[in-house]
């Protein structure tokens, strides 16, 4: 029976099995550590989700959950008085969103590099949708010149993807070769500073 005494075991759970499907893949990641790290137990897990699949996929749908109240169903909240406006506008948030879950982006290129039904998965309920979201944002932003109109919308988002999120994801090794925590506040506005300025928005 699962050891129920802590409120909000479900969410310990799931900021546990972040960390830990991002750390060392599903295949890698350990439930007995999943459940130490959140102090329960892996009876809980059963409880709460069944499996370990099926909680790899809350995990994953929880931060993409996250993403699109940030990003995706904030884009007709703006208050932006133009296109360029609400591009920076999202870019900042979705910069500041990847430095604060730099877990979502690990998980994907890990499921994506071994691929098979988990990468279906994936690709089917939460990829596509995000993408060709942001696809068509980055097409209006080409029509009303914020982005170059001449570089097709589908290598111009993954670019910026790239260039917003791999120096998170690489952040232990930036700390280690240059000393540089780029979580630290001042880092985190650079790199949006610097984004901003890279894509002229």
């Amino acid at each position: 029976m699962a050891k129920i005494t802590k409120p909000r075991a479900k969410a310990r759970l799931l900021k546990a099995g972040t960390k830990e499907f991002a750390a060392h893949g599903y295949r890698g990641a350990s439930l007995r550590d999943i459940a130490n790290l959140a102090d329960t137990n892996v009876a809980a897990i059963k409880y709460h989700f069944g499996s370990k699949e099926i909680f790899w996929k809350e995990v994953v749908s929880h931060l993409y959950q996250s993403l699109a109240d940030t990003i995706l169903d904030n884009d007709g909240r703006n208050d932006a008085p133009d296109t360029r406006e609400l591009i920076r506008a999202s870019t900042r948030d979705y910069i500041l969103f990847s430095a604060k879950n730099p877990e979502l982006y690990r998980i994907t290129v890990l499921e994506m590099i071994e691929g098979g039904e988990r990468m279906e998965w994936l690709a089917r309920y939460h990829l596509r949708e995000f993408m060709e979201r942001t696809m068509a944002w980055t097409s209006i932003a080409q029509e009303n010149g914020v982005f170059p109109r001449d570089v097709p919308p589908f290598n111009l988002v993954y670019i910026m993807m790239g260039a917003i999120q791999t120096i998170f994801m690489m952040a232990p090794q930036i700390e280690r070769s240059f000393g540089v925590d780029v979580f630290a506040e001042k880092q985190i506005d650079s790199h949006v500073e610097s984004i901003m300025r890279l894509f002229d928005i």
